[in-house]
C-alpha cells in the first residue's frame, strides 16, 4: 500500500518526468522505496516514524539521490553492486553476525577485489558501516603479504587464493589471533554478484 508519505511525495516532488522534471533530470536520480522506520534511520529529523493520533494508515517513503556520474560512464555491472551496495553490505554483516557469533568480540577488518579501484574503496566503506551497526569492532588495518607470497598466490585461481593467502596471514601474524578479516570479491567478470569470505585463525570460510 502507498502510504500518506509517498502520496505528499508523488504530488509535491515526484521524481518522475513531467512538468517538474525532464527526462534528463530524472535519469540521474537513483530512487528507493522504503518503509518509514527505515527512511527515518537513513534520514533521521527528515522523516518521523510517529502516525498522528487515530491514524493507522501504512507508510513509505521514496528517497531520492543524485549520481555522482551521468549514466552510462559506469560498466551496468557497477552500477548493479553500487545500487545494492547498502543491501548487500548489511546483508552480509547480517549473515557473519548470525553465522559466527564466537567473532563478537573480535575485531574485523575489510578488504574488497572488483576490478574498479572506486566500487572497491565504497564495498570497503559500506561494509565497515555495516559491521559496526551490528555491534562489531572495526579497524582500518589491512594484513600484508610478503612478497614471494604475493607472488605465488597470484598464480592460483581466485577459489584457491584467498583459503591460502588467509593461511598465509595467519602464519606470518599479519593476522592476529583476536582479528576476523571480511573479504569481498568479484570473482567472475561475468557476475553483477558479488561473493564474502571470512579468515579467522588462518581457516577460510565462504559466506556467499
Amino acid at each position: 500500500m502507498i502510504g500518506l508519505y509517498s502520496l505528499l511525495f508523488l504530488f509535491r516532488d515526484d521524481p518522475a518526468p513531467g512538468l517538474r522534471h525532464s527526462k534528463a533530470e530524472s535519469r540521474r536520480l537513483d530512487c528507493t522505496w522504503l518503509d518509514d522506520h527505515a527512511a527515518s534511520a537513513r534520514r533521521p529529523g527528515q522523516v518521523t516514524t510517529a502516525p498522528p493520533s487515530g491514524d493507522s494508515v501504512e507508510r513509505s517513503v521514496m528517497l531520492c539521490a543524485e549520481r555522482l556520474l551521468a549514466p552510462g560512464v559506469r560498466s551496468e555491472g557497477d552500477e548493479a553492486v553500487l545500487r545494492e551496495l547498502q543491501a548487500l553490505t548489511n546483508g552480509i554483516a547480517a549473515s557473519a553476525s548470525s553465522r559466527f557469533p564466537d567473532l563478537a568480540n573480535s575485531t574485523w577488518l575489510v578488504e574488497a577485489f572488483h576490478p574498479s579501484a572506486l566500487v572497491s574503496a565504497k564495498l570497503i566503506f559500506a561494509a565497515k558501516n555495516a559491521l559496526s551497526a551490528w555491534g562489531m569492532a572495526v579497524s582500518d588495518r589491512l594484513p600484508t603479504l610478503a612478497v614471494g607470497d604475493a607472488g605465488v598466490l597470484t598464480s592460483l585461481a581466485p577459489l584457491s587464493a584467498y583459503p591460502a593467502a588467509c593461511a598465509r596471514f595467519a602464519a606470518s601474524g599479519s593476522l592476529r589471533p583476536t582479528d576476523a578479516l571480511l573479504t569481498l570479491v568479484h570473482l567472475d567478470s561475468r557476475e553483477t554478484i558479488l561473493h564474502a569470505g571470512i579468515c579467522v585463525n588462518g581457516a577460510w570460510s565462504w559466506l556467499q
